[in-house]
């Protein structure tokens, strides 16, 4: 028999290239595995989810960290806190002599242990004695030089009695305070993790809000105590310029009525004035 010669070899080769090709993808050749499009597709796309997983995984790492550095942080830097640190004024105890009963009442009062300044006040001032009915009545309001200073004298009377109690009352009340204005200032110098957390320190600025308010409302009594004693002052000078012009226009009118320059003069000097 005649071996096959390399035309007849090259034919059965090109044959059985053929054949393989026509061969299904999923089908196997001896012990080989054929490639599927569809199973390395599946691959693929499980790949890709894992891979979002691991980004999702790893962000919420990252935010984990994140928190516990927010948390570590303020621990550390809450504890610091010395920066900040300012000392309570030491409240003053006024003290007034009271050589012969002149002040009686006056040091308790502005102290905030009294409650009677409109007593303390009239202690310390000159009575006003008082007169006839019939003297007031041919005083006319407005035009009465003694109606305006009496007027003057009980309104320094009511500022200055306002005055003494807001005083006695703001002391008071800083005595009254002093412990929990300190509890305060204790737990925000506080070291340690019971009151360093932040929402320990968010409680800590509320309340401090809150003593910062009641501070703002005892300040105000005295800016208004200031006031009415302005007010008070102004009235002084007030009526002494009135009364100032009130004599200037008063010469003037008498010296138009009573002209006292020589005869044949001009009425030079009775405008000088």
């Amino acid at each position: 028999m005649t071996p096959p010669n390399t035309a007849t070899w090259s034919g059965i080769a090109v044959l059985f290239g053929t054949l393989v090709a026509a061969v299904p993808a999923h089908a196997q050749f001896g012990s080989g595995i054929v490639y599927d499009p569809t199973q390395s597709a599946h691959a693929i796309k499980q790949i890709i989810n894992e891979t979002q997983m691991a980004g999702t995984a790893l962000k919420t790492y990252n935010q984990t960290v994140t928190t516990y550095n927010t948390i570590y942080n303020n621990l550390i830097h809450f504890n610091s806190k010395q920066i900040w640190h300012t000392l309570e004024n030491a409240l003053l105890a006024t003290s007034v002599e009271n050589t012969y009963g002149e002040t009686s009442g006056l040091q308790a009062q502005l102290n905030g242990q009294s409650q009677n300044p409109s007593l303390v006040w009239r202690i310390m001032n000159l009575a006003l004695n008082g007169t006839s009915s019939s003297f007031w009545a041919q005083q006319a309001v407005g035009a009465s030089e003694r109606l305006s200073t009496l007027a003057h004298i009980e309104a320094m009377d009511a500022a200055s009695t306002a005055c003494l109690g807001a005083v006695g009352s703001y002391n008071a009340g800083r005595t009254a305070n002093l412990s929990a204005n300190n509890a305060l200032g204790t737990s925000q110098f506080d070291a340690t993790t019971f009151t360093n957390s932040e929402l320990e320190q968010l409680n800590l600025i509320n309340v401090a809000n809150a003593q910062r308010m009641q501070e703002e409302h005892a300040q105000g009594q005295i800016h208004a105590c200031m006031a009415a004693q302005a007010a008070v002052a102004n009235m002084d000078k007030r009526n002494a310029e009135s009364a100032a012009l009130n004599d200037a226009q008063y010469v003037q009118s008498q010296q138009s009525s009573n002209p006292t320059y020589a005869g044949n003069e001009s009425g030079t000097w009775t405008s000088y004035y």
